[in-house]
């Protein structure tokens, strides 16, 4: 079993900058979380698992999300868009009906292309090969609804591993890895945290704590991983951060706010995610 897992949830844009405040902010405190045996990311969190994994400082990324001096993806998610995602999670209480629902829309999806999402984040990845590092990048095969972890060992290629866990129906296609056809992994839960059982201490960062309709609460997750003897903590945005967020999480004019909401954030809580993280 690993000791230490950092666990980073999806939500675009501002879900990525107010983690990177968080960890900041709890830096400054002494809260050192990006030294985890195990990274793990779901969506907009992979992507920041990557970045710490490959090397980057919170610090310096918190400087580069305040100042908008590096390009994020940018989409545009439209109502048509956001109607049919809300079809598909809203349609039923059984969570795993919802994924498969959710794994019919993106298998739907026919303007955009495999190699049209791969060529969308390959600019976005620090670096082209798997960190030495070990990360965990959360997808969902769209085909059968079961989650997996990807890392170094998965034989997928970490560009194809973090178009997967990006691809967000209906706005892109599913991914090919092997058999399976894999979509973003926050169609079936926003942190996937109940999948970092195998660790002694978890800490979990959720932009969003829960998806719509069905889809488990990231508190419900964390309260599963104490109750089966897993010290795990859970830090979700407060009201102010998210009336920074705004809206819409793919509004890149709210990264700013964003990111300076979980700054202050992780020194709030620095005392309490500490004493988790230093058993």
């Amino acid at each position: 079993m690993a000791d230490t897992a950092l666990v980073l949830g999806g939500g675009g844009l501002t879900a990525y900058a107010w983690q990177v405040g968080v960890l900041t902010g709890l830096a400054e405190a002494g809260v050192y979380l990006t030294g985890a045996d195990v990274l793990a990311g779901t969506s907009a969190g992979s992507l920041l698992a990557v970045d710490l994994a490959a090397g980057a400082a919170p610090a310096d990324l918190y400087g580069e999300q305040v100042s908008r001096t590096r390009a994020m993806l940018e989409v545009d998610f439209t109502l048509t868009m956001t109607v049919k995602y809300l079809w598909a999670a809203l349609g039923s209480r059984d969570p795993e009906t919802v994924v498969k629902r959710l794994g019919r829309l993106a298998l739907a999806v026919r303007d955009v292309s495999e190699t049209d999402v791969l060529d969308a984040i390959r600019p976005q990845l620090p670096v082209q090969e798997w960190p030495e590092r070990p990360v965990r990048l959360f997808a969902v095969d769209a085909l059968t609804g079961k989650p997996a972890g990807f890392g170094a060992d998965s034989g997928v290629s970490l560009e194809r591993a973090m178009s997967a866990t990006c691809a967000l129906p209906p706005l892109f296609p599913p991914i090919t890895i092997d058999a399976g056809r894999w979509m973003d992994g926050g169609v079936r839960s926003t942190t996937n945290a109940d999948l970092l059982g195998d660790c002694h201490r978890v800490v979990v960062l959720a932009p969003i704590p829960k998806g719509p309709g069905a889809s488990p609460d990231t508190a419900d997750q964390v309260a599963s991983l104490a109750a089966a003897g897993t010290r795990a903590t859970l830090l979700t945005p407060d009201r102010p951060a998210r009336r920074a967020f705004g809206r819409n999480p793919l509004d890149a004019s709210r990264i700013p706010g964003a990111a300076k909401a979980g700054l202050r954030q992780g020194r709030e809580h620095a005392e309490r995610i500490g004493a988790v993280w230093h058993g």
